[in-house]
């Protein structure tokens, strides 16, 4: 089968780029390693099997299949993908203590 290929979307880069320069900030280097090595093993685990994370539900309803990886106890990582290509694609990183159906528009 392969492993697959991990592709941030440009936003998605941003907002995680973004969360770790909070998480220096505001919480100090563990919580900023802690983050980088979260999504390392995520990324990790997606390469070889994209779908070991469970389907975001609040959008199920979107005609292509999301799943997500929670990071940090408060931020998701939702990502899509493609079992003929063989791609994970990053989406976006959503804070789930917003209004979930803003979620809807972030992956837009």
């Amino acid at each position: 089968m392969g492993e697959y290929q991990i592709v941030w979307r440009s936003k998605a880069r941003r907002q995680y780029i973004q969360q770790l320069i909070y998480a220096q900030q505001e919480f100090g280097s563990k919580t900023f390693y802690r983050w980088i090595e979260s999504v390392k093993d995520m990324e990790d685990r997606l390469r070889e099997n994209p779908r070991s994370y469970t389907r975001v539900l609040e959008l199920i309803d979107e005609p292509r299949e999301y799943r997500g990886h929670i990071v940090m106890k408060n931020f998701k990582i939702i990502y899509s993908f493609d079992e003929r290509r063989h791609l994970v694609k990053i989406v976006t990183i959503w804070d789930m203590r917003m209004n979930p159906v803003k979620l809807d528009q972030m992956i837009k």
